[in-house]
């Protein structure tokens, strides 16, 4: 492999290691903290949370990013470590190879993207724009046989063995990778964690306290039915950081269950992105077609008394088809004629569209507790707790 080449190679195996970093980094942050928006959300078009949080986004529970990360790593160490050679390159060989397989994954991912998804990634597509270049660069290295790799693939592990530097950049890329498989948290550990957290500290619960007591308050119009807390969430099923904040705030309202048993009413109220239902989106944002068929599934799970099961497919199956949404409330809930059905729902569903218009719903999920409005996405964990804790405690007026 001539020089020029293998220094092209690296530094777009380098380029792309850094994007698969960041990636990577804005995937354990929207995975760990709920009120995080990531810099490269810039539209609904341009969207890295969409993406992450999709079906698309994690294999078996490991982040598509990571498996980028450990690609470009190997990439970056073939091309560093490769001997120079005018005849058939060896390196070049694996190269191709794997940047052939790397190409087939970014096809892939990139018509998932914005074929099905309709929302791209802007870290994502520069790792696109490198795997890319990685492969024409290695196709014009004059690459010993694919074919013959195989039958030299022994051999050229001693030699690596052989060269010190080489064995150690290769253990650390084994172990570092391992590593981040292992501990990378999966959607929903980090949440559960949270119903046995520590109790804030005195002084965090009075600095919360103070800021909290200073909060507006609106009248929602919903019967707390005996409740001293309600809890209302402005939600889109077919939207990624509803699904998050589902994930994060639910083991603190199940264990609100358990401690203070019917004192905590919870209250979904419906914001689909689409135009179809929600006379106040000017148009469908892409990847929410299925969300008015999401918002009338989930309304007749409650009706059969099937709410969890309907809700969590809508949330792991986010982009999907309002067609996909009818026959997973065929086979989840038994609904013979989803379109009659539907239309009962809609009124209903325009209804929480129009108290949303009433409120500035501006963007989802909305969170009210008592009536006063949550900044963003939500709080943190153990602000969220505090407020309903807070809640308990105050004075009936």
């Amino acid at each position: 492999m001539s020089s020029r080449y293998r220094r092209l190679i690296l530094a777009f195996a380098l380029v792309g290691l850094g994007m698969a970093t960041a990636s990577s980094w804005v995937h354990y942050r929207v995975l760990t903290d709920p009120t995080y928006v990531s810099p490269c959300d810039i539209n609904a078009t341009f969207n890295c949370t969409q993406v992450y949080l999709s079906r698309f986004g994690s294999v078996a529970g490991v982040p598509v990013a990571l498996f980028g990360l450990l690609w470009f790593a190997m990439v970056a160490l073939v091309a560093g470590f490769a001997k120079p050679t005018d005849g058939e390159s060896v390196a070049g060989g694996y190269l191709f190879a794997l940047s052939t397989i790397g190409l087939a994954v970014v096809l892939y991912l990139g018509y998932a993207s914005f074929v099905v998804l309709h929302t791209g990634c802007v870290l994502c597509m520069g790792t696109y724009v490198c795997v890319l270049a990685i492969f024409v660069l290695s196709s014009l290295t004059r690459p010993v046989s694919v074919m013959r790799l195989p039958l030299r693939l022994v051999r050229d592990i001693r030699d690596v063995v052989a060269r010190p530097a080489a064995l150690v950049a290769a253990l650390i890329l084994l172990a570092g990778t391992a590593s981040l498989v292992a501990f990378f948290p999966k959607e929903g550990t980090v949440a559960a964690q949270a119903a046995s957290a520590p109790p804030a500290s005195a002084e965090a619960r009075q600095s919360f306290e103070q800021l909290w007591a200073k909060q507006p308050r609106v009248d929602l119009g919903i019967a707390a039915e005996g409740a001293k807390v309600v809890i209302v969430k402005f939600n889109d099923y077919m939207c990624p950081t509803c699904r998050s904040a589902e994930m994060f705030y639910r083991p603190i309202l199940q264990r609100f269950e358990t401690s203070h048993p019917g004192q905590v009413k919870y209250v979904m109220k419906d914001w689909p992105w689409n135009s179809t239902c929600n006379f106040n989106a000017r148009t469908t944002i892409p990847g929410h077609e299925a969300a008015c068929a999401a918002a009338a599934a989930a309304r007749m799970a409650r009706d059969r008394g099937k709410s969890t099961e309907m809700v969590d497919w809508l949330y792991a199956n986010q982009g999907t088809t309002p067609k996909a949404v009818s026959e997973a409330a065929a086979k989840i809930l038994g609904v013979t004629d989803f379109d009659h059905e539907y239309a009962l729902k809609l009124p209903e569903i325009r209804k929480d569209v129009a108290d949303g218009g009433v409120l500035n719903i501006e963007g989802t999920p909305t969170f009210f507790i008592n009536g006063v409005r949550l900044p963003g996405a939500g709080l943190s964990q153990e602000n969220f707790e505090l407020a309903i804790d807070l809640e308990l405690k105050r004075p009936t007026p």
